[in-house]
């Protein structure tokens, strides 16, 4: 706890040393770059090991991904790599008590976190394309559809009902 008042204490004594527009500037440059990037990786096959029941490292590295967009206020961005990662899961089965099982719950609270990130972008003024916005929404909405029909076809249990509840009830 003393580390975090002496912390903020040094930054709140530091705040003259920053120009009023060196911040908003490292910022729009750091979304700009990451925007630019944020279909890379993408392109998910298989979201499981061969060894078993785990998540492949590219089902890891897409969340990653996902969450570096809308953790940096990118929330449309995100919703790119989190419906791949639902739609790799089409025609797999997975433990529901398994490693995979436990990747797919996570990814779950991702997409809702990046629905979130989604609203605070067009709450917080930021330009977005609306265009763009509603072709990624209506892509994992898609992508959640059709997972949700597969497990249902295999008797499995689906792994992203908040997901699918949130894009249901998101208006843009």
């Amino acid at each position: 706890m003393q580390a975090q008042k002496t912390c903020a204490q040094f930054y709140a004594t530091c705040s003259h040393l920053k120009p009023p527009g060196l911040v908003t500037a490292f910022m729009t440059s750091t979304r700009a770059r990451l925007y630019q990037r944020s279909g890379s990786g993408t392109d998910l096959k298989h979201p499981f090991s061969d060894a078993g029941d785990a998540p492949a490292p590219q089902l890891l590295a897409s969340l990653a991904r996902a969450r570096m967009l809308y953790g940096s206020g990118l929330g449309f961005a995100s919703l790119k790599p989190l419906a791949a990662v639902v739609r790799c899961t089409i025609g797999h089965r997975w433990d529901p008590e398994g490693q995979a099982a436990d990747a797919l719950v996570m990814a779950d609270a991702d997409i809702a976190a990046g629905l979130q990130s989604c609203k605070e972008e067009l709450q917080g003024g930021v330009a977005v394309d609306y265009t763009a916005g509603r072709a990624a929404l209506d892509d994992l909405a898609a992508a959640l559809v059709a997972s949700r029909r597969d497990v249902d076809g295999w008797g499995g249990e689906f792994p992203f009902e908040r997901a699918l509840s949130s894009v249901q009830d998101f208006r843009l």
